[in-house]
């Protein structure tokens, strides 16, 4: 049996206020995190977006990803737009991803061989 690939719509959960409509357009919009993840089954990725105080001036976001294989990554940001915010964090994921990727791939072994 395969596994199902990863992507934000199958691995996103949302602790704070937003509708479901909201979230269902995030998962469409957040698509190029997808391309970030999809070399992963799907329950090896858990995705946390943490919204703190919407539409205030204290709002914070916070996403953390949680991938087996790689360290924790976090993306925080405290933007008061809130679109602008989504983004900030998507974007700030995208690079924690492919650098924790690049850093924790395994390396081919070079044998040399004797002259």
């Amino acid at each position: 049996m395969t596994d199902a690939t990863a992507t934000v719509g199958t691995c996103l959960r949302v602790h704070g206020p937003m509708t479901a409509d909201e979230v269902e357009a995030l998962t469409r919009h957040w698509h190029a995190l997808d391309t970030r993840i999809r070399s992963f089954d799907a329950h090896d990725v858990r995705l946390d977006l943490y919204v703190k105080d919407r539409d205030t001036k204290s709002q914070h976001l916070t996403l953390d990803a949680k991938i087996t294989g790689l360290p924790n990554l976090v993306a925080t940001t405290s933007e008061a737009d809130f679109d602008h915010a989504l983004n900030v964090v998507r974007d700030e994921m995208m690079r924690l991803i492919g650098d924790a990727k690049e850093t924790h791939r395994p390396r081919k072994t070079t044998r040399f061989r004797s002259a």
